[in-house]
């Protein structure tokens, strides 16, 4: 894990182990956003609530049928990062509650993301292939669809979003997040110079993009 990356997830983490335990014990956050939190991939928290793995998610849980938005507590989550017993009711009636006690150290070693969104530009100065430059990296997205900011960006924003009912956690390649709609259009502008510093022809390719979304409405 890259010293930045590794940073900006601490700093999330310690924030909100840092809410009142009545807060963290009713704040229900998404799968998208209880993956970033712990550090894992949208697809092994799936795989670990079919298994019946911590961390369980939110009680009222309902076996995972299609198209229903799974939740998990907060404070269930710093539980499991502590590797302190899961003190909400059991959402899996036959599993033993004492197996849903587990540190997750392994999880930060086993990290999906490496890098910040920062350094994660960086990258596309060393030659690195169309596949690496393609790598997905987290961002905030409202309701409408409109990208807000990286996730890995300023401490107080990255908390204020993460929290707010009215955002979610959407995994996508740099480029095609430079090509989306955001929020605010001089937020794009200010990566896109970023960009043009750190990976030079990003520009061309994010308007060649935008181009072709254009072409299509």
């Amino acid at each position: 894990m890259s010293s930045d990356f590794e940073a900006d997830y601490t700093a999330l983490v310690a924030d909100i182990m840092g809410l009142p335990e009545a807060v963290r014990s009713v704040k229900l956050l998404s799968t998208a956003k209880a993956a970033l939190f712990l550090n894992l991939s949208i697809s092994t928290l799936e795989k670990r609530r079919k298994k019946h793995e911590p961390p369980p998610p939110a009680p009222n849980y309902q076996g995972g049928r299609k198209g229903d938005d799974v939740k998990y507590l907060a404070g269930t989550l710093v539980e499991f990062i502590r590797g302190l017993p899961i003190t909400q009711p059991n959402p899996y009636p036959e599993t033993v509650h004492s197996a849903l006690a587990v540190n997750a150290e392994a999880v930060r070693r086993n990290a999906l993301a490496t890098t910040g969104a920062r350094r994660h530009l960086m990258k596309y100065g060393d030659g690195l292939s169309l596949e690496d430059e393609d790598a997905r990296m987290p961002f905030f997205v409202s309701q409408d669809g409109l990208v807000l900011a990286p996730c890995w960006d300023e401490q107080q924003q990255t908390l204020e979003l993460f929290l707010a009912d009215s955002t979610e956690v959407v995994w996508m390649p740099w480029a095609n997040a430079m090509a989306s709609v955001w929020h605010n259009e001089s937020d794009r502008q200010g990566w896109m110079a970023t960009s043009d510093k750190l990976a030079p022809g990003l520009r061309q390719r994010v308007a060649a993009m935008r181009l072709a979304r254009l072409s299509r409405i």
